[in-house]
């Protein structure tokens, strides 16, 4: 009977505790779920004021965000809420889990990546107190990943615990090869073939590539990396149609994970191989993808408010901190609790007010510096159209009487006065004219009353006449729409100074300048062989600073990619209506 009472009591105690684990049991952050289900774990455990639950539920949707929209206000808003809760209740592991997710995104986008040091850097201290080395090894290649492709973070201060990139891969490397560790040694050799490949050691980043694909060969993030990587290697063996199935595929890979960051990158290069093979319809396709791809992830409204978002978080940490710091020392009172958040919502209000009139004051700068900018430019071309004329009107018109005059007193003289005296001074006249006719002609591009293709197809004419040595090459795509006369003679302008910087500084062998037209934009392409240059060490001169300021007069973009001895491509996007950037 007693036997019987005790396995009773032992079965009534394991139906409590299990109901009670159940009550207890959490989704699992590994695991995928559905966008309704994940909607239902925030409703659930915000009726039961869980925090960790919460927690729990907005780190699995910032995950489902990150698929499917990758780099996005939704995400960075989920993953932010996600970090709050979890130190809510003190649970460190995922907390610092969720801001290295942070740092991930944050590592990818062209202003907020100097931020992802801060975070990866706390996860880093945390990881390393805890002696999780496998932790301390993923979040220490997320920091040499920067350092290898974010020039203005070496030397960050933040960032001192890898001196030397090549040393710490070696050395990480050889820790993962004794722990056995599958997945950071892929990274570990993904990152030294992209660190080879910078210093232009093509093959061995070519093996190291091979050595992180045989790791690894599901369709990964590192497979997407590594693919496109060997395509680029490739690419600078000038093996194009073996560059071209690489990047391809890592295209694929690309558009299964929604990665829009390496997508551009990935299409930009298939361009520039076509482009090299003089395959026109593909090249002008992977052009179209990499302004649409730059668009979507550079410019979008997304991406633009996420900046936003994450300014927004900073001050809610800065309150929540002080919240916290309140729940943990119990001996402040009340009168210190309320003046410290009445300081906090004073900071916040007059930070707040002197950004909006700090922004006032720049969009008031801005629209004056544009219409400075408009009335230079107008006066500029004012003033070329009336040294033109006088050149084509005066100059011209009298050189030319000069010449008949000469040509019909030869007759008059014996035919050595004719050869010695006459028709010398006849020829040199006739170089005069046509130096002033060319001079008129740079100064009013008279061709453009023809159609905006035909003017530029005359100025690519007068460029291959300049540079002899040169090979230009001009391809216009698609159906010239109506330009109106004020944006047609500055794109004109801007695509002249182009071609002389590329004649003057280049000392390029060839010279491709590409025009596509579409129905709200036009975008022009131009790109040389030559001796390039270094983008964070050069100044903008009247050259340059003349192009960006009738590109930002016009309302488009520009983007330079350029490198010492690899040449420079200039691509630009202006729109059909002018709407200048305040």
């Amino acid at each position: 009977m007693n036997l019987f009472r005790k396995i009773l009591s032992s079965l009534i105690c394991t139906l409590l505790l299990s109901a009670v684990w159940a009550q207890t049991q959490y989704p699992d952050p590994q695991k995928t779920y559905t966008a309704q289900e994940i909607k239902g774990f925030i409703a659930e455990y915000e009726e039961k004021n869980d925090s960790k639950g919460i927690a729990i539920a907005f780190e699995l949707q910032g995950m489902f965000y990150q698929r499917i929209y990758f780099f996005s206000t939704l995400t960075l808003t989920t993953y932010f809420k996600s970090a709050d809760h979890y130190l809510k209740v003190d649970d460190l592991e995922s907390h610092y889990r969720v801001k290295k997710r942070l740092a991930d995104l944050f590592s990818i986008d062209d202003v907020l990546y100097i931020n992802a040091p801060k975070f990866y850097i706390e996860a880093f201290n945390y990881y390393e107190a805890q002696k999780n080395e496998h932790k301390v090894t993923e979040v220490g290649l997320e920091m040499l990943n920067l350092l290898i492709n974010k020039d203005s973070l070496r030397g960050n201060a933040q960032i001192t615990r890898f001196p030397n990139v090549k040393l710490a891969l070696d050395s990480i490397i050889e820790e993962c090869q004794k722990r056995k560790d599958a997945s950071n040694l892929t990274y570990a050799y993904n990152l030294y073939a992209s660190y080879s490949l910078q210093k232009k050691q093509l093959d061995a980043a070519d093996r190291y590539i091979d050595l992180s694909l045989k790791i690894n060969k599901s369709k990964t993030q590192f497979k997407l990396l590594n693919l496109f990587q060997k395509g680029l290697i490739q690419k600078a063996k000038n093996n194009l149609p073996e560059a071209i199935s690489l990047l391809r595929s890592s295209e694929l890979i690309a558009e299964i994970r929604n990665n829009k960051y390496l997508m551009q990158h990935i299409c930009q290069n298939l361009a520039e191989c076509y482009t090299l093979l003089k395959n026109q319809p593909q090249a002008l396709n992977y052009w179209k993808k990499t302004a649409a791809a730059v668009t979507r992830f550079y410019n979008s409204s997304g991406t633009q408010s996420s900046r936003n978002e994450f300014t927004r978080y900073e001050l809610r940490l800065v309150t929540m901190e002080q919240k916290l710091a309140k729940q943990n020392q119990r001996y402040w009172n009340t009168i210190n609790y309320v003046i410290i958040l009445g300081l906090i919502m004073f900071g916040v209000i007059a930070y707040l007010v002197f950004k909006s009139r700090m922004r006032e004051k720049d969009l008031l700068n801005r629209a004056l510096e544009l219409k400075s900018m408009k009335s230079l430019i107008e006066g500029q071309e004012k003033e070329r159209n009336r040294v033109a004329k006088d050149l084509h009107d005066g100059l011209g018109a009298n050189l030319s009487s000069i010449k008949l005059f000469i040509e019909s007193q030869k007759d008059k003289y014996d035919a050595n006065i004719q050869t010695q005296f006459l028709n010398p001074l006849a020829k040199n006249i006739d170089d005069a004219c046509i130096e002033t006719r060319s001079i008129s002609h740079d100064l009013r591009p008279f061709s453009l009353k023809y159609g905006f293709n035909s003017a530029l197809g005359d100025l690519v004419k007068k460029a291959q006449m300049a540079l002899p040595q040169t090979e230009v090459i001009f391809g216009s795509y698609g159906d010239e729409p109506p330009i109106s006369e004020e944006i047609a003679l500055m794109v004109y302008r801007i695509v002249q100074e182009l071609l002389n910087n590329a004649a003057k500084y280049a000392k390029a062998t060839q010279i491709t300048l590409q025009i596509f037209y579409e129905p709200e934009q036009i975008s022009v392409h131009v790109e040389d062989d030559g001796q390039g240059f270094d983008l964070q060490q050069v100044k903008e001169g009247n050259g340059l600073g003349n192009i960006r300021s009738r590109i930002d007069y016009l309302g488009g973009q520009v983007i330079w990619q350029a490198a010492p001895q690899q040449g420079t491509a200039v691509i630009l996007s202006v729109p059909l209506q002018i709407t200048p950037t305040y």
